[in-house]
């Protein structure tokens, strides 16, 4: 059985790979890191391949298949959920921008209830022309088809630069650190009879931020109006930026999650966090713990949720990323579970 399909606790001697942090909640409950899996690796006919960087995750379908966007590539992968293995050719569209050189970086995916999915670039260059190339955010819906297609005549794109610049300019920031603007996640939530796009940045690095748009109502072509969402300082990791690269929001926790990287110039990695940002509480990030010295986290995505009266379970699904174009180290997946515990249980105090 492929391992990510069966989460299994790891020895506490076995550092690289340890979640050991819990954080308590606003409303006071616990939440901790339960059992995690091995990561295990993205492969192609059996072997593994270091051509898809997974950038961004999401279930699709009945939960057999991942959605996968690789970040030098247009067009999306599906990846058997239980053995990691490709499925299919890839998936696009005529309406999909084509693949260059330059982009457009998917870097974020998200899907809300009713079965549409998203896909965002970066949004990041070296100049205005490189920007715009990966100025790209889609919604999309998959056909029935086995396996699944995009729905050509489903695809709305939506433009945000604009009014990205505008909110990253009120905060106070350079001219220079505006241009180092670099999407990297993307989630959805409903909330208050309203369908909102959330969107986090990677760069500038000074801090883990991320803005929000209604799009309940939204035609294609739209401009979506930013407002800001949350903003905290991330913890260095060995003395590098912890920089957001993924993040859910879960309505069984009323908040988000996400995830943070450290990467230097030379590719090297230097370990992961994953973080919560309770409703309401946009300046404060609770840190859940620290993981992985020698992979990149980019994608999160919630696969399973259980709840009883004491508690409520999360299955996460991280994927690294690995610039396997560079450091030919594959992409892999990897189960977290994810624990709240209401303050004052039985299960609580066993802990």
């Amino acid at each position: 059985m492929f391992s990510i399909a069966c989460p299994r606790k790891l020895p506490i001697l076995l550092t690289l790979s340890l979640f050991a942090a819990f954080a308590t909640g606003s409303s006071g409950d616990d939440l901790s890191v339960g059992q995690i899996a091995l990561p295990s690796p993205i492969t192609r006919e059996g072997v593994p391949d270091t051509i898809v960087e997974a950038s961004a995750i999401q279930l699709c379908g009945d939960g057999e298949l991942m959605l996968v966007a690789h970040d030098k590539d247009a067009s999306l992968y599906l990846v058997n959920r239980h053995t990691g293995n490709l499925v299919g050719a890839p998936l696009t569209s005529p309406r999909f921008p084509k693949t260059t050189a330059r982009g457009p970086k998917w870097e974020g995916m998200a899907h809300d209830v009713d079965g549409n999915y998203y896909v965002i670039g970066s949004h990041s260059g070296d100049t205005a022309e490189e920007r715009q190339s990966r100025a790209y955010l889609l919604r999309f819906r998959l056909t029935s088809d086995v396996p699944p297609q995009i729905d050509d005549a489903s695809i709305v794109r939506w433009n945000l630069d604009t009014s990205l610049v505008e909110n990253l300019r009120s905060e106070g920031l350079s001219p220079e650190a505006v241009d180092l603007r670099k999407i990297e996640a993307l989630a959805v939530r409903d909330h208050d009879g309203r369908r909102e796009l959330m969107i986090g940045l990677r760069a500038p690095v000074d801090r883990a931020r991320a803005f929000v748009a209604d799009i309940t109502a939204c035609p294609d072509g739209a401009e979506l109006k930013l407002a800001p969402f949350f903003s905290f300082a991330a913890a260095p990791r060995e003395g590098l930026p912890s920089e957001l690269t993924s993040m859910e929001y879960v309505d069984a926790l009323g908040g988000t999650l996400i995830l943070t990287a450290s990467e230097d110039e030379n590719n090297v990695f230097h370990g992961n966090s994953l973080y919560f940002v309770p409703d309401g509480e946009a300046q404060t990030a609770q840190l859940l713990t620290t993981f992985e010295v020698a992979m990149k986290a980019e994608g999160l995505n919630v696969i399973g949720v259980s709840e009883s009266d004491e508690r409520t379970t999360l299955d996460l699904l991280v994927s690294f990323d690995n610039d396997a174009h560079k450091t030919k180290i594959p992409s892999r997946l990897q189960h977290i579970e994810l624990i709240r515990t209401k303050s004052g249980t039985a299960n609580n105090k066993a802990r």
